[in-house]
C-alpha cells in the first residue's frame, strides 16, 4: 500500500512554493423552462424546439466560444479568456473561470458573464436558477443527458444503494471554490474542511425539492450526507492528511466495477487482492467527493449553488480567511475540529443552529478582517463593501439564502 500513500503524498498534497494566491470558481446553474419549471434539454428531445446547448451555441459564437468536445465526448464551449461552460450528467450549466490573483476581476468579470448570459437565457424561455437542487421537479423528469461510460458506471452504482446518488449527479448545483494549496497543503485542507459546515449553514439555498418544503435548509447537502459515505464528508478528522485521505481513498467503494457475483468492493480490497493498475487508482480518485476535494490545488466544494452578489461574497470570505496569515490562524482557533454531525446540523438548520451561527458571526469578522489586509490589489474596496453589506443582510440577521424562499 505504500505506492498509493505516496501518490497522494506527491500528487494530491505536494506543497507549493509558488508565491502566489489564486482563486477560482466553478458556479452551477439549473436550466430550466420558463413557462413550466421543467428541465430544459442539453440537447434537443423530441418537441421541445430549446436547448441549453443550442441556446449556447447561438449566444456564444458571436461572442467568439468555441465549441469544443472532452476527451470523453462531452460538448463544452470554450470562452476567450480562458474559462469555460461545462456541462453535469443531468445537463445542469457550469460557468468554470480561469484561476486569477485578484479576486476584485474574478467578482467583476463573473457577475458580469452570468448577468449577460442569464438575461439572455430568458429571452428564450430558459431560466438559469441559482439553487442548490431543482425546487420543481422529481428525478423521473431529469433523464442521464451525459451518457459516457463514467456516468453510466456511477449511476449504476447509485442506484444500487438509494436515490440520493442520482438526485446530486442530475438535480443538485454548488459553487465550487478552488484555491492554491501553499506551502503547508495538509494544514490548509484541514482549515477548509473544519470551515465547511459553517460555509454550508451560511450559503445554505435548497429547502424546496420537486415542488415541496424538505424541512432542511439545503437539501443539497442533506443529499450528499445520505449518498455515500465511504466517498464524501470529512476524511478522518483524528488524522495527519496524508494518512486521512490515503484511507478515506481506499476504503471508498470502487464505483466502476463488480465481482463476477455482480458486488462492490472497496478499492482497498481489489488492491489487496493484486487487482488494481494504477491508472485505476487515478480514475478511482476523481470518483471521492469529500467536503474540500484535494487536486493538486484544493476544491472546496460545500456552497450551494447561490446568486452571483453572493458568489463574490463567498469569494472575499474564503479569500481572507485563507490566504491571510491572521486570519487563517484566527480561523483555525476558532471553528475547531469538524466532523459528520456537524455536516448534518448544517445541512438541516442551517443558520437557525445557534452554534453554527455565532461562529459564522466570528468568521465573518475574522475573513473581511483579513481580505482587507491582502491589499486593494487583491480585493478592492468596492467588493469588500458589497460582501460586507451582503453578510449584515444575510449572515447578521441570522438568515440564508433558503430563508428568503
Amino acid at each position: 500500500m505504500e505506492y498509493f500513500e505516496r501518490s497522494i503524498r506527491e500528487r494530491l498534497f505536494a506543497p507549493d512554493t509558488r508565491d502566489r494566491r489564486f482563486i477560482g470558481a466553478e458556479i452551477e446553474m439549473l436550466p430550466l423552462l420558463a413557462e413550466n419549471g421543467w428541465p430544459c434539454p442539453l440537447e434537443r428531445r423530441g418537441d421541445e424546439p430549446r436547448s441549453t446547448l443550442g441556446f449556447l451555441r447561438s449566444y456564444g459564437s458571436p461572442r467568439g466560444w468555441q465549441e469544443r468536445r472532452t476527451a470523453k465526448g462531452s460538448p463544452y464551449l470554450a470562452l476567450p479568456n480562458g474559462s469555460t461552460m461545462t456541462f453535469e450528467p443531468g445537463g445542469q450549466l457550469e460557468l468554470c473561470t480561469v484561476p486569477t490573483g485578484s479576486v476584485s476581476d474574478l467578482i467583476r468579470e463573473t457577475k458580469a458573464a452570468l448577468h449577460d448570459v442569464r438575461a439572455a437565457a430568458r429571452d428564450e424561455g430558459i431560466v438559469l436558477v441559482s439553487v442548490g437542487i431543482d425546487p420543481e421537479n422529481s428525478i423521473d423528469r431529469v433523464p442521464l443527458q451525459l451518457a459516457s461510460p463514467r456516468y453510466v458506471s456511477m449511476t449504476r452504482y447509485f442506484d444500487s444503494i438509494g436515490p440520493s446518488g442520482v438526485r446530486m449527479m442530475r438535480q443538485t448545483a454548488a459553487t465550487q471554490l478552488s484555491v492554491d494549496a501553499g506551502p503547508r497543503p495538509g494544514e490548509r485542507w484541514r482549515l477548509l474542511c473544519d470551515l465547511a459546515p459553517y460555509l454550508t449553514a451560511m450559503f445554505a439555498n435548497s429547502s424546496r425539492y420537486a415542488g415541496q418544503e424538505t424541512g432542511d435548509r439545503s437539501f443539497r447537502a442533506r443529499c450528499w450526507r445520505r449518498l455515500d459515505a465511504s466517498r464524501t464528508g470529512i476524511p478522518y478528522p483524528e488524522c495527519p492528511a496524508v494518512d486521512a485521505y490515503t484511507r478515506f481513498a481506499l476504503e471508498a467503494v470502487d464505483m466502476t466495477r463488480t465481482d463476477v457475483a455482480g458486488a462492490y468492493h472497496t478499492f482497498g480490497e481489489w488492491a489487496g487482492d493484486g487487482d488494481a493498475t494504477e491508472a485505476e487508482w487515478q480514475n478511482h480518485l476523481t470518483t471521492l467527493f469529500p467536503e474540500v476535494r484535494p487536486r493538486g490545488h484544493l476544491e472546496l466544494r460545500s456552497i450551494d449553488a447561490i446568486e452571483p452578489e453572493l458568489v463574490g461574497a463567498a469569494l472575499v470570505l474564503v479569500a481572507g480567511l485563507v490566504y491571510d496569515p491572521a486570519a487563517a490562524h484566527a480561523a483555525r482557533e476558532l471553528v475547531g475540529t469538524a466532523d459528520e454531525q456537524m455536516l448534518d446540523r448544517a445541512a438541516h438548520c442551517g443558520l437557525r443552529d445557534r452554534v453554527l451561527l455565532s461562529g459564522c458571526h466570528a468568521l465573518v469578522e475574522i475573513g473581511l478582517r483579513g481580505a482587507r489586509d491582502l491589499g486593494a490589489d487583491v480585493i478592492a474596496e468596492a467588493e469588500l463593501e458589497e460582501a460586507s453589506d451582503l453578510f449584515a443582510k444575510w449572515t447578521g440577521q441570522g438568515r440564508s439564502p433558503a430563508d428568503a424562499r
